[in-house]
């Protein structure tokens, strides 16, 4: 071997080393080194749609479940914004638990891992008090401050996207709604010139579309890359009937009170198709209703010691005793399961979330050409393979 070649191989290890120190400073370069090993044993997935998930840090220990290769985008949900526009880091003389999980090792590990694999890391912002929103638009001073912790999180954590999920709940009045779009336009300006490459999303709810929400979907277009419909929840833990986490349809036949097709003719109506990521929840609901065989009980009031609501999520549902299939039925409407069953002397009803469900939410985001789909949560589906192998099917390059 020549003695000139010698001491460039030599280098190479130490070069390689001194990349990944510099580009990873959060992660020993030992963990840096096995993530960049696993990436060339497993190359990330080719994939002809947007494929994000949601890992809220109360599921952190989830992370273990998650297949970074299979995704194009991992969201940290989240850390919340006060009404002075500072990130909170302590609350009630604790440290603020989204804060907390946001900087242990694990994450921090998790995010590197994630970025070697070859997927976007991005962090949803929060708030969803209405008095804080208020607050914080209502006040320059705390908007430009949001808009500086913003920029610190995306410089000092390297993130590819920042998420707004600004929950309003009720109907707003117009000024909070032009005040949200200047904040939004603040925003963008200041991300375009100081990390132009950073991408902006912002989470909305299934009634987004209509008039009394807090955002002009019309107006605050230009200034996100991406909007992610948050299609789940129509019906949850205070909910007066047990229904479906996501009905596709029974809104215009008076079956529910709103449904994701209609959600989403409403998004399309004032927002570019490759701009809308399709949220799909992993999970359904577990009701404690008065009748667990007629479809759509009557829940129990919060008072009433038999009220119980609980996430039914992909893998509890795969492992619960509680469901027999002669005790299943699938609704034409939402289409998706529900099952019914007795506990305690209690009925229960069961909305499901399950390979077909799933399916025909994939088939959706296709059929309707948007920009790709959002899970919530990941880890709910533990370590079954199923929805990964679906994904791939669905939206693997073919």
């Amino acid at each position: 071997m020549s003695k000139k070649i010698l001491p460039i191989i030599l280098l190479l290890p130490i070069t390689l080393l001194a990349y990944l120190f510099i580009s990873y400073p959060h992660t020993s370069v030992l963990k840096s080194s096995y993530y960049l090993m696993n990436h060339i044993i497993n190359p990330h997935a080719k994939l002809n749609k947007h494929v994000m998930g949601f890992l809220p840090y109360w599921h952190i220990d989830n992370m273990q479940y998650v297949k970074p290769e299979m995704l194009s985008e991992i969201n940290y949900f989240g850390l919340t914004a006060g009404k002075d526009g500072k990130l909170l880091t302590i609350v009630d003389n604790q440290t603020d638990p989204g804060w907390r999980e946001w900087n242990t090792e694990s994450t921090k590990d998790f995010v590197t891992k994630s970025k070697i694999m070859g997927t976007e890391v991005s962090l949803t912002v929060t708030a969803q008090k209405n008095k804080i929103i208020e607050s914080l638009l209502d006040s320059p001073t705390s908007q430009a401050t949001l808009v500086s912790q913003i920029l610190e999180q995306i410089k000092t954590r390297s993130l590819n996207g920042i998420n707004i999920d600004f929950e309003y709940l009720g109907d707003v009045d117009k000024e909070y709604k032009n005040k949200f779009t200047d904040f939004t336009k603040l925003l963008h300006e200041k991300i375009q010139k100081e990390s132009p490459k950073t991408k902006l999303s912002l989470s909305i709810m299934p009634l987004a579309g209509r008039e009394k929400d807090l955002f002009d979907l019309k107006k605050i277009a230009p200034y996100f890359d991406r909007f992610i419909g948050m299609s789940y929840d129509y019906y949850g833990a205070s909910s007066e009937i047990a229904g479906p986490v996501a009905p596709m349809k029974g809104f215009k036949e008076n079956k529910y009170f709103f449904d994701v097709q209609t959600s989403y003719e409403d998004y399309l109506k004032v927002v570019p198709k490759e701009k809308i990521i399709m949220g799909i929840p992993y999970y359904g609901w577990d009701f404690a209703v008065v009748d667990g065989k007629k479809i759509q009980s009557k829940t129990f009031p919060q008072d009433d010691p038999k009220n119980y609501a609980a996430v039914m999520s992909y893998g509890r549902m795969k492992e619960s005793a509680d469901l027999k299939p002669n005790q299943c039925q699938w609704d034409d409407y939402a289409l998706a399961t529900w099952c019914w069953y007795t506990k305690d002397d209690v009925d229960h009803q069961v909305w499901l979330e399950d390979n077909k469900s799933l399916g025909i939410k994939f088939d959706f985001a296709e059929q309707k050409n948007l920009g790709g789909i959002a899970i919530w949560v990941l880890g709910y589906d533990k370590d079954y393979p199923d929805l990964w192998n679906m994904l791939k099917g669905k939206f693997g390059e073919k």
